[in-house]
């Protein structure tokens, strides 16, 4: 329902969007993924990058270690964070305010993840080979084919009708069936969004090339600046193009969301507060308590 956080970048900074993927997703099982990260995140790493045992088994410590910060003090935030939303969508009229001020607190919880991860993420990529580097070019490269052909390979009324689709299926996740004023919103919103996708693509693809570019130079002192430059000012890199694109694609999901709570009913409401306290309660059972490191099992 709420802006979603996607991979823009076959990059470390997506550790941190994946997590949040996992977790915001709304789903069911939103307890045992968490107690799944450890492995999981090392294997999407192996999915970009061939490990050596060394280096899996330090990124595997090194993971578990943020774990153990991320649901001591990060999963208690979600939870303040739902409750927030849980109160101002259940009566609207909902605000733009109201929502900007939703989506900064999702935007910096992407924050400190990402400078929690960038020295896991440094040392990582400080340390592969030549051949690493070059399986990592190849994954990337084939990764934004895949993009482009699932994104880009229709024609454009094809593509058109099926980002209304996708939208409209994470609204319904979050709200039930829409009714016909929603499903108008959304179509207009759709129309309405342009060349986003092929300015995704290629803003990902300039920072994936920065990114290789930096690895050529990895036994440098500056690496590890230049790492925490991608991380942190990833916009910057994919370019100007992009920094108006994302800005305004923000302002346009801002609009989305108010649109479609202040059209809702009651029967949505009551769906999506449904959908929100299970949440709540799975990041409240998984929060550490004290003295505790590793995720409460209540409720498992």
């Amino acid at each position: 329902m709420f802006e979603r956080v996607t991979l823009q970048g076959a990059g470390p900074r997506a550790l941190g969007a994946v997590m949040l993927t996992l977790l915001l997703a709304g789903c069911s099982s939103t307890q045992l993924a968490y107690r799944q990260l450890d492995w999981a995140l090392v294997w999407w790493v192996e999915d970009y990058i061939p490990l050596d045992d060394v280096q899996e088994a330090r990124l595997e410590s090194q993971i578990n270690s943020l774990l153990e910060w991320h649901c001591r003090h990060e999963l208690p935030r979600y939870a303040a964070w739902l409750e927030d939303v849980n109160t101002l969508s259940s009566s609207p009229p909902l605000h733009v305010a109201d929502v900007e001020r939703l989506q900064a607190g999702l935007f910096q919880a992407i924050d400190r993840l990402t400078q929690r991860i960038h020295p896991t993420a440094t040392a990582l990529l400080g340390s592969l080979s030549n051949d690493q580097v070059a399986a990592l070019d190849r994954a990337m490269a084939e990764g934004q084919r895949e993009r482009r052909e699932e994104f880009l390979g229709d024609t454009p009324a094809a593509q058109l009708e099926k980002r209304e689709e996708r939208t409209r299926e994470r609204a319904e996740r979050w709200l039930g069936s829409v009714n016909a004023n929603q499903r108008q919103t959304i179509k207009t919103w759709n129309r309405n969004r342009g060349k986003q996708t092929e300015i995704w693509l290629e803003g990902r693809g300039r920072w994936q090339a920065a990114l290789l570019q930096s690895l050529q130079n990895r036994s440098s002192p500056g690496f590890p600046d230049r790492i925490e430059y991608l991380l942190t000012h990833s916009s910057d890199v994919r370019g100007e193009t992009y920094q108006t694109m994302f800005e305004e694609s923000r302002a346009a999901m801002t609009q989305l969301i108010v649109d479609l709570i202040n059209q809702s009913t009651p029967q949505q409401r009551a769906h999506l507060e449904d959908e929100i306290e299970e949440l709540q309660a799975d990041f409240e059972a998984l929060a550490c308590r004290s003295g505790d490191k590793t995720p409460a099992t209540a409720g498992a």
